[in-house]
């Protein structure tokens, strides 16, 4: 009896599939190209806050009225060269809620500092705090003073991490990844007359980002703008804030 030999239909077969998987992921990857490679890529964000209480002492208006101190945000080791562009995010937030709180910013408090010789007790005050959690009352009442506003405002950088996760994957190629960036940032407001914490804050913002290539992200500075700006305007003002804080999908801009 004749035998019938089947291999070569199979390996005919095999060889279509891959072609037709190879072919739908060449497209597939297209696309993507076209809707990431031509702008921003898309994000998915989300963040939260939560502050103590105001007390009757502090008056909001006069946070409006005159300029607030700014220190350099404090942050682990591991994370203190990031101190700049918080500081350069937090800059944005004071401007953009509403009403604005004018600063004198943390590069304006180190020259005036600077100038009127409290610069090293400045820096030594930052060690307490670092290992007491506490801001010195005569340092800060002499700081306070020294550069002519009652209230500053102390900012702190607790945790960055980004991780880069698989979203879509077809015939074995990765066409688009995700990066996840998680930042958690507080607040403290301080009398300088008094020595107290009259108000405070923490927050927390995670960003999922869609990347073709490692170099597609979402800003850093962004990212912690748009946390501050909630921080604040919810927190201090006691005001919603505008951004969009439910998880809501933007193309090419900031989530608002």
């Amino acid at each position: 009896m004749a035998s019938h030999d089947t291999g070569a239909p199979r390996a005919i077969d095999e060889r279509t599939t891959r072609s037709v998987l190879s072919r739908i992921a060449a497209a597939l990857a297209t696309v993507a190209v076209v809707l990431l490679g031509g702008c921003d890529p898309p994000y998915l964000a989300d963040t939260y806050s939560t502050s103590t209480p105001k007390p009757a002492s502090l008056d909001t208006k006069e946070l409006i009225r005159t300029p607030v101190v700014v220190f350099a945000f404090m942050a682990p080791a591991n994370l203190q060269g990031l101190s700049p562009t918080m500081s350069h995010a937090l800059s944005g937030a004071l401007s953009e809620v509403s009403p604005p709180i004018r600063e004198i910013s943390t590069r304006e408090t180190a020259n005036r500092l600077t100038d009127r010789g409290l610069a090293a007790e400045y820096g030594d005050m930052r060690t307490d705090f670092a290992r007491t959690g506490i801001l010195g009352r005569d340092q800060l009442r002499r700081i306070g003073s020294g550069l002519g506003s009652q209230y500053v405002l102390l900012p702190g950088l607790a945790q960055f991490n980004e991780e880069v996760l698989d979203k879509f994957e077809a015939a074995g190629i990765k066409l688009v990844r995700n990066r996840v960036t998680t930042l958690r940032l507080w607040l403290q407001l301080w009398d300088t007359r008094t020595g107290h914490v009259v108000w405070e804050s923490s927050g927390e913002g995670t960003t999922s980002t869609a990347f073709l290539s490692p170099k597609q992200t979402v800003a850093l500075p962004q990212i912690a703008k748009n946390l501050l700006v909630r921080m604040i305007q919810d927190g201090l003002l006691e005001s919603k804030a505008e951004t969009t804080l439910a998880q809501v999908i933007r193309s090419g801009r900031p989530i608002r």
